[in-house]
């Protein structure tokens, strides 16, 4: 919990995949579309708290582990539960890229977005996780054009395609 500051919006990830090898500990700043969330979220954390008689650091706390870290199993207990609860299946994985891509969509350019994601090459945000959709692109291409342009002179033979 103490790794999300709720003034400045920013979450401390430290213990991330590959942390040994090529992960990366880094801070990523929560969109504001997510705070609300985040919110509700460490309330309803802290009355669970209080109603279980527990006290625990931990953002995503175990009852059974007295407060400690969830198991894998119980993470994916709690997956089946809100794929039950809504009616479909996803990957966890499918966070990640929904992640990268909305900061795509948003206009973040393609190397902050890989930084955030924690990848220490844009190849790997751009081939497994993210890129800009074709109409971003579009997009970006036409705020390049001038912001007159002449239509082309037409000439009496009718020429054409």
């Amino acid at each position: 919990v103490g790794d999300i500051d709720t003034k400045t919006w920013i979450f401390d990830i430290i213990h991330v995949k590959g942390e040994k090898t090529y992960g990366q500990a880094r801070q990523v700043p929560i969109h504001p579309e997510i705070r609300p969330l985040v919110l509700t979220y460490l309330l309803a954390r802290q009355k669970w708290l209080v109603d279980n008689n527990l006290d625990s650091p931990v953002l995503f706390p175990s009852k059974s582990n007295g407060g400690g870290y969830l198991s894998s199993n119980s993470m994916t207990m709690i997956k089946n539960k809100v794929e039950d609860d809504l009616g479909i299946r996803f990957d966890l994985r499918t966070c990640r890229r929904t992640f990268g891509q909305k900061y795509m969509d948003s206009g973040l350019d393609l190397e902050s977005t890989s930084v955030l994601m924690g990848h220490s090459s844009t190849k790997t945000t751009e081939g497994y996780y993210c890129r800009r959709k074709l109409t971003k692109a579009i997009e970006s291409a036409e705020s390049t054009w001038p912001k007159t342009v002449s239509e082309p002179v037409k000439s009496e033979e009718g020429g054409g395609n």
